[in-house]
Parts: structure tokens; sequence; C-alpha cells
């Protein structure tokens, strides 16, 4: 079957088609190790001297507090057979108390450092988005993946690493 498309329609349809497909570009796209950048980026030394000093601190109370549990029990030890039934059973309790407490402490060290790290890496972490996106709008990117979060099953687009680093001036 033929079409009998007047000629004034055709040509004004590929007038109004052509701008469209004068604006497609080709794709871009880049890829970059977040986690490089972020190591290399000067205030992570800082970050992780901050973060260290605490955890020295919390193992300092930590060892006390196991040191502390460890007389009690060397002592329960020592003189169980002696005591009478309700001071052996108090102790019992007090060595059981201890070692609870001291699982709590260690969870909430852990709760607490992993709250500090997240806090203190956040600046630096926008500020590394930042780049990427700037990087990525100047450079005319269409998308930018992160190597380092081990998704990226083709590695074929451009390395921006160096263009962000140079951005963060690193």
């Amino acid at each position: 079957m033929k079409y009998n498309v007047p000629f004034g329609l055709f040509l004004a349809a590929m007038l109004f088609l052509a701008p469209a497909q004068a604006q497609v570009k080709e794709a871009r796209f880049g890829h970059i190790d977040t986690q490089s950048l972020l190591e290399a980026m000067p205030e992570r030394n800082s970050i992780q001297t901050e973060i260290e000093t605490a955890a020295g601190q919390f193992e300092e109370e930590i060892v006390r507090m196991q040191s502390e549990l460890e007389g009690k029990v060397a002592e329960y030890q020592q003189k169980a057979e002696s005591w009478p039934a309700a001071i052996r059973a108090q102790k019992e309790q007090d060595i059981t108390m201890g070692q609870q407490g001291l699982e709590q402490f260690y969870q909430t060290v852990q709760q607490e450092l992993a709250g500090m790290e997240a806090r203190l890496l956040e600046p630096m972490i926008e500020r590394a988005r930042e780049a990427i996106e700037t990087v990525g709008a100047e450079e005319g990117f269409t998308y930018i993946f992160d190597t380092s979060s081990g998704a990226t099953v083709y590695n074929g687009g451009e390395d921006v690493l160096p263009l962000v680093k140079a951005k963060l001036g690193l």
C-alpha cells in the first residue's frame, strides 16, 4: 500500500524532527574509585587520628573494667570455699553483672565509634560528591559509576578520578 503524503506535510515533519535529532548527543560514561578519592583527601588523616584517639580512650576503660572483673573472679576462686552461701551468691551475682556491664559497654563503644566516624566523614563525603557532580557537569558525563562498590560489571568508561582530584586541589 502506497501512502500519498503531501510534500509540504512531509517537509514540515522533517523540519520539526530535525532539531530533536540534533539535540540527541552521545552518552558519555565515566568511573571513579571513590574509596581512593576519600583516602587521598587530606582531612582523612585528621579524622582517622581523632577516631583512633577516642578508640584508645575506650580501650583503656575496657582494659580497666576487665582487670577489675578478673580481680573479682580471682578473689572468688580463692575464697569461695570458705564463704557462706549468701556471700558466695552475692559475689557470683557481682561477677555476672560485671560481665554483662562489660559486654554492654563494648557494644556502646562500637556504636559510638561508628556514629563518630559517620559524623566526621559526612562533610568530607559531601565535598567529594559535589566535586564529582561538578566534574560530571563540566566534562559532559551522562553517568559516573563508582568502581569501589564492586557493582560495576564493565569498566570501559573514562576514569574521572584525576579530574575530581584536580577539582579538589589534591
